[in-house]
């Protein structure tokens, strides 16, 4: 479908706007990313960018979804790059998926994961609504009125990625906000409290242990009866909001909604909480607020101690088991419930099916088996998914659609246990370190595993994260990573990104938005509406679309080759390349942060004499002027701090 077209004839763009796509396609035929900046593309019109998409929706078809290869294997062979759309704001104007397009030309990665695109509460990015709409905050209503709908600008940015051959991921949430639409319809997907007439206690539940299924369905029924007399009130037959909905429809369930959460917390009935990240069981009823009848949680970990501070007390999680214990570890069976599990599980495919989303990101999937009681996995812990739950999610998302990928936060390399889920890949924990000897070190020990792994089989990876949306939370870095590094840091994490990452220890690179010229604010934008702060640092860009480059030409090489030889000392690290009985010798060698921040100067790195005489070119990332060079038995390069250096070698004879 010309979704593009579409759009460009509503933006009718300007002569320059036409002359702007024109010269923007010729690049992208040149080959991606291109090193313009971030900042410049969101800067450019919307209509120059349509004008763009329609040249090349008209000039090719996209390639095969990903999702339907006969497996997911793909994902080990792709990068991955975050985007939150409602963050593609710039010049006053709000983040749209129509401007969200114009960062992809300048993104290396091959596949894009959208964060959470829901309707919010409290502007929280991670507090949706509801999980089958999307926030309409992020259409351009400009083109709604000229017949685009919002639906197909979604569509629209999924088509743009496809066309620059990328792939689309969809980020899974195990909960929803308090008061969410999905709540306040599907009530018995959640657990409930419902407070007694005085405000000081459960007026049904034993307080020792409110969390049976009788429960949470009688408390679920009373919702139920609720959102039903709201619904009859205002004409509606759902809160949610489907394409084709006329503005009064709309405008009638955005009313109702907010009428049917006031009735439920004026009679005392309320979602509980999501736990604490450590916490154990289910958060248990306290108090109430004396001056509004809020209703006060406790949260508590395995010893008892108060973790109330650590509470994301906006989002309730789905139920998915009851005769679940307050606070702590459940010692008796616990019951499945089927309904929400199965929600849960088929939310993806609504975004697989209507938008061609090809893979998933499994929030809070991280510890689905330290939390689990039993080996199994079916006897949870605390309130979030067990690796039986996820499991089923993952089977559900490649029903008719075999190769959907799948990949779990998990910042450790368990690659064993989560691949036996169905995972392809796990985030990986570089971006909350340093670039030092100890990372290196671990580095290596990894690829030894995935290479090993891969060999015997198995196709699960781990990324390489150079920054994570989250990496500025105040528990981790506390500060945007691009400030705390500096430039010449983040560049020595997308070296060792790109080149640590050889054949069957391939790590493919997880980078973010912003990250291609320097600019911040991600996290921000997931509390807020706001968008970046865009940098526009072209020295860092140029660079990176200078690394992207001479990685690909050198990519095929490295996905056939084999890490030979290495060594890390305190302040640098430097390893081999060779693929089989080639006579090809590629060698890496990085300086790396330490306290004192010196240079190692001059290192001769032992290549052996097997290979005879080499000559080639040294290339100091990212100036590719490159420099000739020749090794007999020993190569001596020249390092600065935070220095990168990358050697292609053959025999002498071959030159």
């Amino acid at each position: 479908m010309p979704i593009w077209s579409d759009i460009e004839r509503a933006l009718t763009p300007s002569r320059e706007d036409t002359a702007l796509a024109a010269d923007l396609a010729a690049a992208i035929d040149r080959g991606l990313p291109l090193a313009i900046t971030q900042s410049v593309l969101i800067a450019a019109s919307d209509a120059a960018m349509a004008s763009l998409y329609a040249t090349l929706e008209a000039r090719s078809s996209p390639p095969e979804p990903r999702r339907l290869r006969s497996d997911s294997s793909w994902m080990l062979e792709s990068d991955f790059c975050w985007i939150n759309v409602r963050a593609c704001a710039s010049g006053g104007l709000p983040g749209t998926f129509i401007r969200a397009a114009k960062l992809l030309p300048a993104i290396a990665s091959d596949a894009i994961l959208l964060a959470p695109f829901h309707p919010t509460q409290f502007d929280l990015c991670y507090a949706p609504e509801t999980m089958t709409m999307a926030d309409p905050t992020l259409f351009d209503r400009e083109l709604v009125g000229a017949g685009v709908s919002a639906e197909n600008q979604l569509r629209a940015f999924v088509s743009a990625c496809h066309l620059l051959g990328k792939c689309v991921g969809y980020e899974l949430l195990p909960y929803a906000a308090q008061f969410s639409r999905i709540a306040m319809e599907r009530p018995q997907l959640f657990r409930w409290v419902a407070l007694d007439d005085e405000r000081r206690g459960l007026a049904h539940a034993d307080p020792a242990f409110p969390y049976r299924s009788e429960d949470r369905l009688r408390d679920a029924e009373q919702v139920s009866d609720i959102v039903a007399t709201v619904k009859e009130d205002y004409g509606i037959r759902s809160f949610r909001v489907i394409e084709g909905d006329a503005p009064e429809v709309v405008d009638a369930k955005v009313k109702a909604y907010y009428s049917a959460i006031r009735l439920c917390a004026d009679r005392g009935l309320w979602p509980v909480p999501a736990h604490a990240r450590a916490g154990v069981g289910v958060p248990s009823f306290l108090r109430c607020d004396s001056s509004d009848d809020f209703p006060i949680f406790s949260y508590r970990d395995i010893d008892g101690a108060d973790i109330g501070e650590d509470a994301y007390s906006v989002v309730a999680p789905f139920a998915f088991y009851d005769d679940m214990p307050p606070n702590s570890i459940p010692t008796e069976p616990v019951r499945r419930n089927d309904e929400a599990i199965g929600y849960y599980a088929e939310v993806f495919s609504y975004w697989r099916d209507s938008f061609g989303f090809d893979f998933v990101r499994y929030n809070a999937a991280d510890r689905v088996f330290s939390e689990s009681v039993d080996d199994e996995g079916s006897v949870p812990s605390c309130d979030r998914p067990t690796s039986e739950v996820v499991a089923q999610a993952i089977r559900a998302s490649r029903d008719g659609a075999p190769g959907v990928g799948a990949i779990s936060p998990s910042k450790g390399d368990e690659t064993g246990a989560f691949g036996a889920l169905g995972f392809d890949l796990l985030m990986g924990g570089e971006a909350l370190r340093r670039v030092d000897a100890p990372l290196l070190r671990d580095a290596f020990s990894l690829y030894d595993s995935l290479a090993a792994e891969r060999t015997g089989g198995a196709r699960t990876s781990v990324c390489f994260a150079v920054d994570l949306p989250e990496s500025s939370a105040p528990r981790l870095w506390g500060s945007p990573l691009r400030r705390v590094m500096g430039p010449e840091r983040m560049r020595l994490r997308h070296v060792a990104a790109r080149f640590l990452s050889v054949g069957a220890g391939r790590r493919p690179m997880f980078e973010t938005m912003g990250f291609q010229d320097g600019s911040t604010g991600l996290y921000e934008a997931g509390l807020s509406v706001r968008g970046l702060d865009w940098a526009d640092d072209a020295a860092f860009a140029a660079g990176y679309a200078a690394i992207e480059r001479f990685y690909v030409g050198l990519r095929p090489f490295l996905a056939s080759a084999a890490i030979i030889d290495r060594s890390v000392d305190d302040g640098l690290a430097w390893w081999q390349i060779r693929a089989g009985d080639s006579a090809r010798l590629v060698v890496v060698a990085l300086s790396l942060e330490t306290a004192e921040g010196t240079a190692p100067g001059r290192i001769t790195i032992p290549i052996g004499t097997a290979l005879g005489e080499l000559s080639g070119t040294a290339y100091r990332l990212p100036d590719l002027a490159g420099a000739p060079i020749d090794a007999a038995g020993s190569l001596v390069v020249e390092l600065g701090f935070l220095d990168s250096v990358v050697v292609d070698l053959v025999p002498a004879y071959y030159r």
